[in-house]
């Protein structure tokens, strides 16, 4: 059904929200705020001397405006999400998944609301008990192999900035589904309608909780601190080996939706050994850097009363003299730098921001593009090597902790001995240290020269006290386990999917990912 939507409303950041109604009134929509609900809003900061929020609304399908519409005023036809036909055939075995990342949760949500009972497997520790090992080791340095910022319910996704955008075209409204979903489950209700959305890391640690609690409703069942380390094709479908501290056991399932997270490298070498069939893809590395967050507001606003406006962001990218891109990614509005080491000998960083996002720095990755021909195509696996090489090469430049360079230094290749005007909000363990030594002369090079592009697009963005940490590595998956158009690998009735599989980058392309695979299984198969 095609409903009235009102587009391009502009408003004020110091008007209340109220004026809405009587801006609808001058396009000629005789309404209440009962009518409309919010389907878009955005911020137009362009022009700094007024800055608006941009708002599309549209009506309840009932609605009914007479007299003479405005030029804002449109039908459209809004789309909601439809659960695909159930399938015939009888499942031989459990319907199993295998990580409780976005891409595993929302797999096994839509198993559950469709009545699949879903059995989800996950190596790492529920979010509440997660929390605790992850801070601990904050304070140690010495990683849980299994329950840390990677690995665990709600997948490294829940130690970030919990950003909810995503490229990814659709059409059949799984989006708007999962943004809905998240809200219901206790993120803010502007995630369905803000343009990026977020929702913070400790927000995030609810909703993923209350997220496990609904699927448990549903009829689905959850196996913590379970590891997959074996599968084999039976007659029927997988044949699974699963470890838990209770010991070893074999379950034969109906299919596998495979949710392993970019991370889990061990998984990957098992099911390299069963004949799984993968291929290195390209990737991104680099650093993280730090400015104050006050100087990103300065240069996204300029001279206002930034308490009327959302904690700025920002979005660059460039290519270098050499031809290889840089650009920022997962950046964190006034967020922290975390440690996501998860094992021993190595340093990887990410970065989270709270659901306020009320840090004093802002921080962001700033990576480089990394091709196959960098380190090679000889095994599905050459990527994973290489990665797990700078980062043991972060380990030693920071004598076993995160180091950190002032972006000078940097150019210079110098220890840092202080800080600037621009200290360090950083969770785990640090030390000064060569960042550039980490990557070599060409990809420290192009680092350099993107940092210095940026600084002629943000003021103070190559500030030589601009603080740098390494390594930022697990940008994305460095493998991709191949599929075929109905999602199913060589391996039958095993379905890769989400970023740890190579096809998605993110949470909610993860989700949309997980959703997709679990839409080909209940067309296959009838409910339990």
């Amino acid at each position: 059904m095609k409903r009235l939507v009102v587009s391009d409303l502009r408003l004020s950041p110091y008007d209340p929200p109220e004026k809405l109604t009587a801006l609808l009134y001058r396009e000629g929509v005789r309404c209440t705020p009962d009518d409309y609900s919010i389907i878009r809003k955005s911020l137009d900061a362009r022009d700094k001397s007024a800055i608006r929020y941009i708002y599309s609304v549209a009506f309840k399908p009932d609605f009914r405006s007479f007299g003479r519409l405005g030029r804002k005023c449109s039908f459209a036809e809004i789309r909601s999400y439809q659960e695909p036909e159930y399938g015939l055939r009888e499942a031989a075995g459990r319907h199993v998944v295998i990580g409780a990342g976005p891409a595993g949760l929302f797999a096994g949500l839509m198993l559950a609301r469709c009545g699949y009972r879903p059995l989800i497997i996950e190596r790492g520790r529920q979010v509440e008990q997660r929390a605790l090992d992850v801070d601990k080791f904050w304070q140690s340095g010495r990683p849980d192999p299994d329950s840390n910022v990677c690995f665990g319910e709600g997948g490294a996704g829940t130690f970030s900035d919990g950003k909810l955008t995503t490229g990814v075209r659709d059409e059949a409204g799984r989006e708007a589904f999962i943004l809905q979903t998240f809200a219901d489950m206790g993120a803010d209700p502007s995630v369905t309608y803000w343009h990026k959305p977020h929702i913070g890391t400790d927000v995030l640690r609810r909703v993923v909780r209350n997220l496990r609690e609904e699927i448990i409703r549903l009829g689905g069942e959850f196996a913590f601190e379970t590891k997959l380390t074996d599968i084999k094709s039976g007659a029927s479908g997988p044949e699974l080996t699963l470890r838990s501290p209770e010991g070893e056991k074999n379950i034969d399932a109906c299919s596998v939706i495979l949710a392993i997270g970019h991370s889990a490298r061990d998984t990957y070498e098992m099911l390299l050994n069963r004949g799984a069939a993968m291929q290195p893809k390209d990737f991104a590395v680099g650093v993280r850097i730090e400015h104050p967050q006050d100087m990103i507001q300065q240069s996204q606003y300029g001279c206002v009363d930034y308490e009327h406006f959302p904690v700025a962001d920002y979005r660059l990218s460039a290519r270098c003299g050499d031809g290889r891109g840089i650009y920022s990614f997962c950046m964190c509005p006034g967020g922290q730098v975390v440690d996501s080491s998860t094992e021993e000998g190595g340093i990887c960083i990410n970065g989270m921001s709270r659901s306020l996002r009320d840090g004093r720095n802002a921080n962001s990755a700033m990576i480089v593009t990394v091709r196959t021909s960098d380190f090679g195509d000889e095994s599905p696996l050459s990527g994973v090597v290489w990665q797990r090489a700078l980062e043991q090469k972060a380990f030693r430049m920071g004598g076993g902790a995160i180091p950190l360079q002032l972006y000078g230094d940097f150019c210079r290749g110098a220890v840092s001995d202080a800080f600037g005007d621009v200290e360090s909000d950083i969770c785990g363990r640090w030390s000064f240290g060569r960042v550039d030594g980490i990557f070599g002369g060409e990809l420290s090079a192009d680092i350099a020269e993107g940092i210095r592009i940026f600084g002629r697009r943000i003021g103070g963005f190559d500030r030589a006290d601009a603080v740098l940490t390494g390594v930022e590595g697990r940008t994305s998956s460095p493998l991709r386990i191949l599929r075929g158009d109905d999602y199913e690998s060589n391996i039958k009735g095993l379905f890769p999917c989400g970023e740890g599989a190579g096809y998605a980058g993110g949470i909610t392309s993860a989700a949309m990912d997980g959703m997709r695979v679990a839409e080909e299984i209940i067309r296959r198969y009838r409910p339990c």
